[in-house]
């Protein structure tokens, strides 16, 4: 897909079930821009003391800048979902995470890709329907990491397309007497944002693009992700859960093109 009009796209978020085109607007007012498409007319609270938002001021690499979100209720409510959004990307709502399970505290990782300086926002949606809201300026090299050319040969990384990799770690936290782990997510996948070219055909290369996550322990989803093309190359995601067992943790994953990879891992010590 060409950038010549900077092609705008936005995925749903919360209630919202089609995806949108929003045009994307100037960094001073992007935000005004994009809330109505994004929470319609949904007013957001000021995070402090829910939600704490960690990405660099400056990325080292625009093509996977870290993006943490931690949210944390005290007083009985739980978080319904966490959104990741990046305004000046031409898919400004990069990741929506909605969990499974009531929590009372989460924390959410990604790299991510910034087409150039922007704001990066994370919102919270309590189990009530309140939505919180912390944002973050990121300055970039103006490498264009959406447009971009593929750090990989696409023709090799067919051989190891949705290829995952898991680490496990103990939060050394406990909820309702189970331990809280954490997993990382290390995924194979160029994740093609169709605003790229092929530099030697000069030809915009499709759009093929991690597009959902589905995590669940045993018969218990643990919580979904809807992805978009600002997930890095490679995605690396991560996230805590309450681990109800032991059993092992069973990844599926969708891209646009309808291909699916699933994956099992064990959890617990050593894992």
């Amino acid at each position: 897909m060409p950038l010549s009009r900077r092609a705008a796209f936005a995925l749903p978020l919360l209630a919202l079930a089609n995806p949108l085109a929003v045009a994307v607007p100037a960094l001073a007012d992007a935000w005004d821009e994009l809330k109505p498409a994004v929470v319609g007319d949904r007013a957001s609270l000021p995070g402090a003391g829910v939600v704490t938002l960690l990405a660099p001021y400056r990325a080292e690499d625009d093509r996977k800048a870290p993006v943490e979100v931690r949210a944390a209720f005290t007083d009985g409510r739980t978080v319904k979902a966490i959104t990741v959004v990046i305004d000046e990307n031409p898919m400004p709502v990069s990741a929506v995470v909605s969990l499974a399970q009531p929590r009372a505290a989460i924390t959410f990782a990604a790299n991510m890709r910034l087409n150039g300086p922007s704001k990066v926002r994370a919102i919270v949606e309590a189990s009530d329907g309140a939505l919180y809201m912390a944002e973050a300026p990121v300055k970039t090299s103006g490498l264009g990491a959406c447009a971009a050319p593929p750090g990989v040969d696409l023709k090799l990384a067919e051989n190891t397309l949705g290829d995952m990799d898991a680490a496990m770690l103990a939060s050394g936290t406990s909820e309702a007497g189970h331990a809280v782990r954490r997993a990382r997510l290390d995924i194979r996948h160029p994740n093609l944002t169709g605003l790229q070219m092929d530099q030697i055909t000069l030809l915009y290369i499709p759009a093929r693009y991690v597009s959902d996550i589905e995590v669940k322990q045993g018969a218990d989803t643990v919580l979904t992700i809807k992805g978009g093309i600002s997930l890095s190359e490679d995605p690396s995601i991560s996230f805590d859960w309450r681990d109800t067992g032991g059993a092992p943790l069973a990844v599926t994953i969708t891209d646009t093109s309808g291909a699916v990879f699933r994956r099992t891992f064990p959890v617990g010590p050593g894992a």
